[in-house]
């Protein structure tokens, strides 16, 4: 596809922002400072990313964004945001499962790891677990598992070929690689871009045992 992409991901505490060129090269790039908190800078930095780049928000050819699983707030508030610029500039939304982006960084840091097994802190001895496998051509992902729910103590195949990652930072730049194939093929129909959440919120879960008891 031709034309910048821009990617949000929002997922852990740590949001980034990344601007892909027209050949998929990084552009702009922004990660929240590890001592901040919440994703209220984040509109201000996508303004800013495209200022110093020369691209006004018509100009872009799709935005990619983290879905998840993740920060409940953080994912509302990013996915939101993906959303409100696509319209604003008519273009393609795609929406990518932020544990996949982890995994497409690990993949790319190592050209002997084949296996990637994802796993995210969930709470109450759970996590969110996803595997993904080096797909035949130069940076593609394939999904051998979708994020799911799992207990904190499964137990899991340790050594090659298989690499576990726990709780990662995906970035917004692996959001924009991996969804540029699927925004140049159309996007996702917005309504469908949502947060992939698989349990309810801790502050649910304590306002429903508050109401048990």
């Amino acid at each position: 596809m031709t034309g910048p992409v821009l990617a949000l991901e929002t997922s852990t505490l740590r949001a980034s922002v990344a601007l892909l060129g027209d050949g998929g090269e990084l552009v702009g790039h922004w990660q929240q400072d590890p001592e901040k908190r919440g994703t209220a800078e984040v509109a201000s930095i996508v303004r800013k990313q495209l200022g110093e780049a020369g691209i006004s928000v018509q100009d872009l050819s799709g935005i990619a964004v983290g879905q998840g699983p993740g920060s409940y707030t953080g994912l509302r508030a990013g996915i939101a945001l993906a959303r409100g610029l696509a319209l604003a500039a008519a273009c393609p939304i795609v929406a990518v499962p932020s544990s996949a982006a982890a995994a497409c960084a690990v993949l790319r840091s190592d050209a002997k790891l084949e296996k990637i097994i994802v796993l995210v802190d969930a709470r109450r001895d759970e996590v969110y677990r996803a595997v993904y496998e080096r797909g035949a051509n130069e940076g593609a992902l394939l999904e051998v598992s979708p994020p799911r729910l799992a207990p904190s103590e499964t137990d899991e195949p340790e050594g090659p070929p298989v690499t576990i990652i726990r709780d990662p930072i995906p970035d917004a730049y692996d959001v924009g690689v991996l969804g540029r194939p699927r925004l140049a093929e159309g996007g996702d129909d917005p309504a469908t871009v949502l947060p992939l959440y698989l349990k309810r919120s801790h502050a649910e879960m304590a306002l429903e045992e508050r109401a048990r008891s």
